[in-house]
């Protein structure tokens, strides 16, 4: 949904005059020549907190008015700018002269719709004292799932900032039809599902604080902020849960960390900064990124062990020297990002279900030249009901020990989570935990597959579907495959062990596990899927009447695994 709000052609008075004088001033002290700076596309992100007074609860004009003046200097330097805005349930809130925050989804959708029109009319008369035009842009989570309607918003957006339009698009989720169920959760995550739409090279997620800390600097005096972050997974694991709480802003320092896992993921630079001080943006642009022997393979092992006892090695520790000014942290994008289409398929798309595969297809799909070509061989089993190109997730099989209970939580104390078990595949997810080194007696064995020994995530990122890795065990009387990795006999099992044959051989002493390894989009609907699993390409057609592909799938996106 797009609204143009039009605004004059130009600078209009002293305002435009002043912002016009304040951008060549910026440009000259950059030693940058507007007409010749290499163009670049930034998404600036605000929270509430960042627009609305806590106090007052009216909108911080002075902070909202510097920003307008960051943004005409930014384009004037010949780069491309979106807003992501939260704040429409806030401004209805004030509209209505409502103080408790409203407590049913009625009432918050009837805030959103009173206020998001004042907040674009804010915004559009702001902008208009400096000649930019806006756009209203509000999203759902449905039009980032849907592949067509992902790319009628990528286009749409490039559009807007584009000739002859040149307009600043503002984006908002559309909180007045979200549904719980189908929402982005905050508009951290929305910022970088934006900043992948545009393919951004900058993120700015504007807080309450300077960056990134390793405590929380209104209560901890020996709290320190990180410079530059090469590793948003090694931060993760080592600042404290304390460091992420809600004080930090209305999203919280968790979201925004998760936002930066998505955003690098893209190649995007993620920035965060005093919402306070917009200005500092235009310093971080120009300051660039530094360079990769900044952050090399030693600086980054001994992030995660030295982070907690940060003291004089700090500027040794973030891999840069700290970025006093101006004060902010900065997430390096991942040297080899995710192309566009893959990345959309792997953290915008909503997979409408499930291809189980064997441990040898997940290896072919793995390598570099494979082309992420899916055999229907491999595929075991066949949960949900999906149409062609549809998004699915892929999941491997894999036949472990069985343990008890007390076993898998005993295994899992001192490690860091990266399998989640559940009796039921996809059901009941989060119950145990399990250890995944290769040292692991759980996974040890001269029966255990030697394919795989361990499989986990090495991001912690979150896509806007349920569960982003999943495992599970399920007995190996009920799933099964012969040592070729072709399918036995069809079980009689439902759920996850739907269309999984049984293996009669197979001790009591072991199991299978689910573990979520990346998404693709189907060549096959589910239907389809089903009737060719485990069969020979060349046999397609005799099964189904054609054959429209070879693969089941070809345009494959794996998260980011580790073997050990």
């Amino acid at each position: 949904m797009v609204h143009h709000a039009q605004t004059s052609a130009g600078p209009s008075g002293s305002a435009g005059q002043a912002a016009s004088a304040a951008s060549t001033a910026a440009a000259a002290a950059h030693g940058v020549d507007a007409a010749g700076s290499s163009s670049k596309t930034i998404v600036i992100k605000l929270g509430t907190s960042s627009i609305i007074s806590e106090e007052t609860r009216h909108p911080k004009i002075a902070i909202l008015s510097s920003l307008v003046e960051t943004c005409y200097t930014l384009r004037s330097l010949g780069h491309k700018v979106v807003i992501v805005c939260s704040g429409a349930i806030g401004i209805g809130r004030l509209r209505m002269k409502i103080n408790e925050k409203p407590k049913s989804v009625g009432e918050r959708q009837a805030l959103a719709a009173l206020g998001q029109l004042r907040l674009i009319a804010l915004w559009d008369s702001l902008f208009q004292t400096v000649g930019i035009d806006v756009a209203q842009v509000l999203l759902t989570r449905n039009d980032i799932a849907d592949r067509p309607r992902y790319s009628n918003a990528r286009t749409t957006l490039n559009t807007l900032m584009s000739p002859p339009f040149n307009a600043i698009p503002i984006v908002n989720e559309n909180d007045t039809v979200s549904v719980s169920e189908l929402r982005f959760g905050d508009n951290d995550t929305l910022s970088a599902i934006t900043a992948g739409l545009v393919d951004a090279d900058y993120l700015f997620l504007c807080t309450d604080v300077d960056g990134l800390y390793t405590g929380n600097p209104r209560s901890d005096p020996n709290a320190r902020r990180l410079g530059v972050v090469p590793d948003v997974a090694a931060v993760r694991k080592a600042v404290s849960v304390a460091t992420m709480g809600s004080s930090f802003g209305t999203g919280g320092m968790q979201t925004k960390l998760i936002a930066a896992e998505l955003a690098t993921a893209a190649g995007v630079a993620t920035v965060i900064l005093n919402g306070s001080h917009p200005e500092n943006m235009i310093k971080v642009v120009e300051q660039g990124l530094p360079s990769s022997s900044a952050t090399s393979a030693a600086t980054m092992d001994s992030l995660a062990s030295s982070i907690s006892s940060l003291a004089s090695e700090e500027a040794a520790l973030i891999g840069h020297p700290p970025l006093e000014e101006p004060a902010h942290t900065l997430f390096l994008p991942k040297p080899n990002p995710l192309s566009s289409r893959k990345w959309s398929i792997l953290h915008a798309l909503h997979p409408a279900g499930t291809l189980i595969i064997d441990e040898g297809a997940f290896n072919r799909i793995a390598r570099a030249d494979s082309g992420g070509r899916l055999l229907p061989a491999g595929v075991v089993g066949v949960e949900g009901n999906w149409e062609r190109m549809q998004a699915i997730r892929l999941v491997v099989r894999r036949q472990v020990p069985r343990h008890s209970d007390a076993a898998v939580r005993g295994a899992a104390n001192d490690h860091d989570p990266s399998l989640v078990n559940s009796s039921q595949y996809a059901r009941n997810i989060g119950q145990y935990l399990v250890r995944t080194d290769a040292s692991s007696p759980l996974l040890s064995g001269a029966r255990t597959p030697p394919v795989i020994d361990s499989l986990r995530k090495s991001t912690a990122s979150v896509p806007l579907s349920p569960s982003p890795l999943i495992a599970s065990t399920s007995s190996a009387n009920d799933l099964g495959s012969s040592s070729d990795g072709t399918p036995a006999q069809q079980s009689s099992g439902t759920g996850a062990e739907r269309g999984v044959a049984s293996e009669s051989t197979a001790a009591e002493d072991w199991e299978w596990q689910l573990i979520e390894v990346g998404r693709a989009l189907a060549n096959y609907t589910s239907i389809e899927s089903e009737r060719i699993k485990g069969i020979k390409s060349s046999q397609i057609a005799s099964v189904l009447g054609y054959a429209d592909s070879d693969y089941v799938t070809d345009q494959v996106a794996l998260h980011t695994l580790s073997l050990h």
